[in-house]
């Protein structure tokens, strides 16, 4: 064989052996994906390399992650830079325009979240903590003030003697007149009508009978009617009952609010009060009026004055990010988290991920490993020529 054909093979050979190899050891990196058994003993070099340390490469990329990449200090420098604040306000403004355009109520922002059965529930234990707030606030008011113990006339403004009379007397002159209205008016006509008819006829004996013959009713009534009038026109009455409602006054100004409220509804005045409240402050209702508020309408009208806010608020709530990061990093436990996720992911998605990112330095090896095999035959040819 002549030498140069003797050199020509030798380095085929060597560059196709060092091809080969290199291209076969990239492969058994990620192949075979399960180990190989024959009669019961596993093949050599099975599973490949990624697959058989799977485990230990979860594990190491955990540590690297949180140890040099995903760090809480360099999240916080992330935070801290100027750019990212400025991205985030963009953010929010973005957002906060499109929602002014939204038809999208809080109902429907809700159920985002939550299922309707869930909403449902939700909006039921809002509704009873409210309540439950409110009276334990009105409890705490009741106690504070010593509501149960304190005086009606405590919480009247202006109590006083004089104030007493004054009431007093707006008090009779009012039911006087509405007296005299009432007596003038054809409902009183028939009243004191039915009230002389009724004096005749439980008059007994002559003067009954002759009260029958020659009293007249209608006339009657209209000769007393004057004199009724006149009567309640009087001092005397009016003092009677100025008299009457002071002195009443005078005793339920005296009263606690407690055994007031306890008199009047029969249940304790917390009880009473606490009922009220719940009747006064329809918190399911509110609740359901909410629900029907279009963002739109909520944000539209205040949208200059909350752009006009917003840098302060993105910047106290990135420092608020910034403070938490170390307990909401460690609360992730990130190691573990990456870990995981690598244990998950498919060997033949991470193959195609290093192949897409390193496959054209896997065919420069393979050809590295052509080259260097050329060379190696063109020297073990070499050496083996001079050598004969």
């Amino acid at each position: 064989m002549p030498d140069w054909l003797y050199i020509l093979v030798n380095i085929t050979v060597a560059a196709f052996v060092g091809g080969i190899t290199n291209h076969f050891a990239i492969k058994m990196l990620f192949h075979p994906r399960e180990e190989i058994r024959i009669g019961g003993r596993r093949l050599p070099f099975t599973p490949g390399l990624i697959p058989k340390r799977k485990e230990e490469i979860a594990e190491s990329l955990g540590k690297v992650v949180s140890d040099y990449l995903v760090t809480t200090e360099g999240l916080q420098e992330m935070i801290r830079k100027p750019l990212f604040r400025m991205r985030a306000e963009e953010t929010v403004s973005q957002k906060l325009n499109s929602l002014t355009e939204s038809e999208l109520t809080l109902r429907d922002i809700a159920l985002k979240f939550w299922s309707p059965e869930d909403w449902q529930l939700l909006k039921k234990r809002v509704v009873q903590k409210a309540q439950s707030v409110t009276a334990s606030k009105a409890a705490a008011a009741w106690s504070d003030y010593g509501l149960e113990d304190k005086p009606i006339k405590d919480l009247i403004p202006g109590w006083s003697e004089e104030k007493r009379q004054q009431w007093s007397g707006m008090a009779a002159d009012a039911v006087l007149k509405e007296l005299g209205d009432t007596l003038l008016s054809s409902d009183g006509q028939r009243l004191l009508k039915e009230m002389a008819s009724a004096m005749l006829d439980k008059a007994g004996g002559f003067l009954g009978t002759m009260a029958a013959i020659f009293v007249d009713e209608d006339k009657l009534v209209e000769k007393m009617t004057p004199m009724l009038i006149s009567q309640l026109e009087g001092d005397k009455i009016r003092q009677l009952i100025v008299s009457v409602v002071s002195g009443k006054l005078e005793q339920y100004g005296e009263l606690s609010i407690g055994s007031a409220l306890q008199a009047a509804s029969g249940e304790s005045g917390l009880l009473f009060m606490t009922r009220k409240l719940e009747q006064f402050i329809p918190w399911e209702s509110w609740i359901e009026q909410l629900e029907d508020i279009r963002l739109a309408d909520m944000i539209k009208p205040r949208l200059p004055q909350v752009e006009a806010l917003l840098p302060g608020w993105v910047d106290k709530g990135l420092h608020v990010l910034e403070d938490a990061l170390p307990s909401a990093v460690k609360a992730v436990n990130l190691p573990n988290l990456v870990q995981e996720q690598v244990r998950k992911f498919p060997i033949e998605r991470l193959e195609e991920v290093i192949l897409s990112v390193s496959g054209q330095e896997f065919r420069a090896i393979t050809w590295l490993g052509v080259l260097l095999g050329g060379f190696i035959g063109l020297f073990q040819s070499i050496i083996t020529l001079l050598w004969r």
